[in-house]
């Protein structure tokens, strides 16, 4: 094998999908992207619901009933949203206990490649005093989180894809899976890389550096050369969050990808309690999901 083929990287493959689905408008808004990229993907998915502990059940509500009332709420929502899971195979599946901490083991004991969730994009002082479930998913998740913020105004048809960059080992993992769905659903792929005001990189080395890492990145990948035709670069300067979101918004963007770096245990739970990080405040305030890889995930 050349070192050319070494360098490759593996094909992204979606073969299982989560759906958190807890029939709130956030949930039942992500559930059309869901059917999307299964159905792009070829994929299984799995519609799970987390009754949280401090909640209680009627005695009449045994878990057959409570089944049979999520699959009635599906097929309610299916309807709304004039989608179907024709020709896609699925399960439901109900848990009882922390959301984040059920949904997280499920993700684990499926060997999913995939959670999908909705979020009220929780911020500041509201943030602090509730917590944010999503955040504490995204932050946890050793496979890719794609989450649907309040503010998502996009149909289930990415067809402009931004892939935020950094130069980081996590941006690096996140490129590979924006070049799988540029590729999957013939999109075309902005990598957008900010020269954020904190950052010690001399302006006059970001352009230049910039394109460089990007066609580095698509050489590596086996659908790069297909996608690069339709990619393009994009260097700009000051606060990150912000200048994604606004590129996000300009560009018309139908998907944000992003790399996390890795956060592991009890920072990650402290994290979801105080003020975001880049891409949690770009979940909160993107116009179209994010999809956020972390650093460790098996891709």
């Amino acid at each position: 094998m050349s070192t050319a083929e070494q360098l490759r990287v593996p094909v992204i493959q979606l073969k299982s999908i989560l759906f958190a689905i807890d029939f709130t408008p956030g949930s039942l808004h992500a559930f059309p992207f869901a059917i999307s990229l299964a159905r792009h993907y070829a994929a299984g998915l799995l519609l799970e619901h987390v009754m949280p502990n401090e909640g209680t059940l009627p005695l009449s509500e045994t878990p057959a009933v409570i089944r049979h009332r999520m699959q009635a709420e599906i097929e309610t929502a299916l309807v709304r949203s004039h989608e179907s899971l024709n020709g896609i195979a699925h399960e439901i599946h109900f848990d009882r206990g922390n959301i984040s901490s059920r949904l997280l083991a499920t993700a684990r004991e499926r060997h999913t490649d995939l959670v999908i969730l909705g979020t009220s994009g929780l911020r500041g002082m509201k943030k602090l005093l509730k917590g944010s479930t999503a955040e504490e998913i995204v932050f946890l998740a050793t496979c890719p989180v794609l989450t649907v913020g309040p503010n998502v105004d996009r149909r289930p048809d990415f067809r402009r894809i931004l892939c935020a960059t950094d130069f980081s080992p996590a941006a690096r993992k996140a490129i590979p899976y924006a070049i799988s769905l540029a590729e999957i659903y013939n999109a075309s792929l902005l990598f957008l890389h900010v020269n954020d005001w904190n950052s010690k990189e001399p302006p006059i080395d970001a352009r230049p550096r910039t394109h460089e890492f990007v066609r580095e990145e698509l050489h590596r990948s086996i659908h790069g050369a297909a996608v690069e035709s339709r990619s393009q670069i994009v260097v700009d300067f000051g606060p990150s969050t912000d200048l994604i979101v606004e590129v996000a918004a300009d560009r018309e963007a139908d998907l944000i990808v992003i790399g996390r770096p890795a956060v592991n245990g009890i920072k990650a739970r402290i994290a979801s309690r105080l003020p975001g990080s880049t891409a949690y405040d770009v979940i909160a305030q993107a116009p179209c999901p994010v999809l956020s890889v972390p650093l460790r995930s098996a891709a």
